[in-house]
């Protein structure tokens, strides 16, 4: 009997241990991101920690396009919830942030959300994830729950500054590089992925190595400033002669590429084309000074030969290649 009673309070023991573990280290204070599914269930707490800031953004990997979740239900099964690097979150695009003053009606709206248990879901294109930081803690939430028309229209309202986001790239003395990349078709969708590795790289390859932490092969690179700077000068031209900001959408103007400028920070990537006379990006405008540099590093014939398919990827077992 005494022998019978050890072993279930050495059970008892375990399982208390394993849910201290679990559930102990969720409230444990940290500068990583928590990423949940369920929203409803964290909402309160969040509320209670104060919420500080919420952005909206897709979730992007310059390594390897669209971030994959392929490990995240595995983790909530042991968890409720994924714990992922403070600087996880250093290349999303972070242009629909929720100013201050509109913070509490976006609150509110989502109070909103949680409570209506039966509205149908929305997707809201562009805004995949919501990034929320607390006085206490960083927090990652899927779509799944949040997505409302009501809040789409918030979030394009408040949160979207105009078209300044489509008219920039970083200060020429901040980036470290240039990379240019082919896109890849994904699987059942519209959207295109990043081609890795890059088509080419200029700049400082060894410093854009150490912010992306792997090495990888180019097929073409220019060392140094000089072809850098001439691109983004080129930009900076085009941007000051553009007078109206549209999209292209035509067969003739389709995505040959995506341009990807990374500084020490961030990155800021944009979607290119190419015609017989100048390259262009999809919301901004066209530059002949572009094609000729593109002609004169060979990155015209590159692009418009580069018709990559998942199976002709670095490596076909991977979405991406390593």
């Amino acid at each position: 009997m005494r022998n019978k009673k050890k072993k279930i309070f050495i059970a008892f023991a375990i399982v208390l241990a394993i849910y201290l573990i679990c559930y102990g280290h969720e409230g444990w204070p940290t500068q990583n991101w928590r990423e949940y599914r369920s929203l409803a269930r964290m909402w309160t707490r969040l509320k209670q920690e104060k919420i500080e800031s919420i952005r909206f953004c897709e979730a992007i990997s310059l390594e390897y396009g669209y971030d994959l979740e392929s490990d995240f239900q595995q983790n909530v099964n042991a968890f409720g919830f994924r714990e992922r690097a403070a600087d996880v979150v250093r290349w999303w695009p972070s242009i629909y942030k929720v100013p201050k003053e509109n913070l509490p009606e976006c609150i509110d709206i989502i109070n909103k959300i949680i409570k209506d248990t039966q509205r149908p879901r929305y997707k809201c294109l562009l805004f995949e994830k919501m990034l929320v930081v607390t006085g206490r803690g960083n927090y990652i939430f899927s779509e799944e729950e949040w997505g409302s028309d009501e809040l789409s229209k918030f979030i394009v309202k408040y949160c979207n500054p105009s078209y300044e986001h489509w008219y920039f790239v970083p200060p020429k003395e901040q980036t470290v590089a240039i990379l240019i990349f082919s896109p890849r078709k994904c699987e059942g969708s519209h959207d295109s992925q990043l081609v890795w590795p890059p088509v080419a790289l200029l700049g400082d390859k060894k410093l854009a190595e150490e912010l992306m932490g792997r090495s990888f092969k180019p097929k073409m690179v220019f060392e140094g400033r000089v072809w850098l700077e001439k691109i983004m000068d080129a930009y900076e031209v085009a941007f000051k002669g553009a007078k109206e900001l549209h999209y292209r959408r035509e067969d003739n103007y389709a995505l040959k590429g995506w341009i990807v400028f990374l500084t020490q920070d961030e990155f800021c990537w944009k979607g290119i084309g190419i015609n017989d006379i100048s390259v262009f990006e999809d919301y901004i405008i066209e530059s002949k000074q572009l094609k000729a540099y593109f002609d004169e590093l060979g990155l015209t014939k590159e692009l418009l030969a580069g018709k990559t398919s998942i199976a002709e990827s670095n490596d076909a077992k991977t979405p991406f290649g390593k």
